[in-house]
């Protein structure tokens, strides 16, 4: 697959616009206004024993939810009484994994991550490792290596599989006196106060897409020399290009106003004359794949199967663009040949895969609506967002 990454000003905006076999795939701002990542004192506000929730105040002006069941054996407590339960009045050292999504509370959890080059620190107890590094014999020594440093667990990215020895352990090592460092200033913190912030860093995302191979083509275009400047420290001129050209914008040049408006349609049309109506609700999201057209001919079934995938592979864009998470409900065009709707499956499961957000294939339901799922994090955005540049 082919990729390119514009980074450019648009309306007022600094964004990054990833762009895949020439499709917009993903928008994100350089400096989004987000908690997630983020580490705080929190102060324990309100136990509601019934959903085995606690509420937390980190000083932002909402309270966060806390999962009593989820975070159990794992709190850092900073200040509590003689008892290992949480109660209300008790300090804490959290971290923030998901933001405020309309009238849901912004998530909470003692599960404190960092993230480096090569490795994920964690608070698992134990040492994973990506499922793309294959070779036994690598898999155990990146284990050893890293189980001698990060005690408390860690998961070990698909690019460690290319470092060298002395490049991880200062990776581990570093991590974890970060995590050391946080916590003995959490120690000596007032409550409610930010610790540690974990913003955006958009070279990292574009480090990390050079570092894993990510795409058989890759370059990152931008107009801006700061950003420039900044990309040459960190990946190879290869992947690099710098635009200079005064007569043509960036944004001109790769229609990006265009590709943004038709990535939010309510309705999207498909090359093959199928259209797809996406239909967000307050619980879920549903998408309509339609065929378009009168289809006549003998091989309906495999009109019908063409369309589906063409549509399957456009709806995972639409909800990477879009940031669309929780229940997803896709209403495919009815087939009757279930060798036709496995195909189909599988296809959609692969295309999910590409996602860099946690998503599920759960079923497909008797009356045929293929029901997934996608893990909460940010907000959904809309194109005023980007207009307006406030997410």
């Amino acid at each position: 697959m082919d990729a390119n990454i514009i980074i450019t000003d648009y309306k007022s905006n600094r964004l990054s616009f990833l762009l895949e076999e020439g499709a917009l795939t993903k928008v994100s701002f350089l400096n989004p206004e987000s908690l997630v990542g983020n580490i705080y004192t929190a102060k324990v506000v309100n136990i509601v024993k019934s959903i085995n929730a606690a509420f937390l105040d980190v000083g932002t002006g909402d309270y966060l939810y806390y999962s009593l069941i989820d975070n159990e054996g794992k709190n850092i407590f900073l200040q509590h009484g003689n008892t290992d339960k949480v109660c209300v009045g008790d300090e804490l050292l959290v971290q923030v994994s998901m933001d405020p999504i309309k009238t849901k509370k912004g998530v909470a959890t003692s599960d404190i991550t960092l993230k480096g080059r090569y490795i994920i620190l964690n608070r698992s107890g134990e040492i994973g490792i990506s499922k793309k590094i294959s070779d036994p014999e690598k898999r155990n020594e990146l284990i050893r290596t890293v189980g001698d440093i990060c005690a408390d667990g860690a998961i070990i990215r698909t690019a460690a599989a290319e470092a060298a020895t002395d490049e991880l352990i200062k990776d581990a090592e570093e991590l974890v006196a970060l995590f050391n460092k946080i916590q003995k200033k959490a120690e000596n913190s007032l409550c409610k106060k930010l610790i540690h912030s974990s913003t955006y860093n958009y070279s990292n995302e574009i480090e990390d897409i050079v570092l894993k191979n990510k795409y058989e083509s890759f370059k990152v275009i931008t107009d801006k020399e700061d950003i420039y400047d900044e990309l040459k420290t960190r990946i190879d001129g290869r992947f690099l290009y710098f635009y200079d050209d005064e007569m043509v914008s960036l944004e001109k040049l790769y229609s990006l106003e265009t590709r943004l408006e038709k990535g939010f349609n309510r309705t999207v049309y498909l090359k093959s004359g199928g259209s797809i109506v996406v239909e967000p609700t307050e619980a879920l999201t549903v998408f309509d794949v339609n065929t378009g057209k009168l289809i006549k001919g003998k091989n309906v079934e495999a009109t019908f199967l063409k369309i589906n995938k063409e549509a399957a592979k456009e709806i995972v864009r639409i909800i990477r663009l879009r940031n669309i998470s929780g229940i997803i409900i896709i209403d495919f065009i009815n087939m009757k040949d279930n060798n036709k709707i496995s195909e189909l499956i599988s296809y959609l499961k692969n295309e999910l895969s590409k996602d860099e957000v946690v998503v599920k294939y759960v079923d497909i339901t008797a009356l045929g609506l293929v029901e997934i799922t996608r893990k909460k994090i940010l907000s959904p955005y809309s194109l005023k967002m980007f207009e307006k540049g406030n997410i």
